[in-house]
């Protein structure tokens, strides 16, 4: 009977070693997605400042023309 004891108990301890490995895991993996959303998010705020900043330019450069054209 004390193997049967050690042994469960041994199993017991493997299980929990292998879930707090997961859990690492896990953690792991979902500071990975806030990593790649978080770049994601301003990757599109740069393009939509850029995208701004073009139609600034071109209306600036419409103006510019108008004037050279009187």
């Amino acid at each position: 009977m004390p193997s049967l004891f050690f042994l469960t108990t041994l199993l017991q301890t493997a299980d929990v070693a292998r879930q707090d490995v997961a859990n690492q895991f896990n953690n792991y993996l979902v500071l990975g997605y806030f990593v790649m959303w978080l770049i994601a998010m301003v990757y599109i705020v740069s393009l939509a400042v850029r995208q701004r900043n073009l139609q600034k330019d071109l209306r600036l450069m419409g103006q510019i023309l108008e004037e050279e054209e009187k």
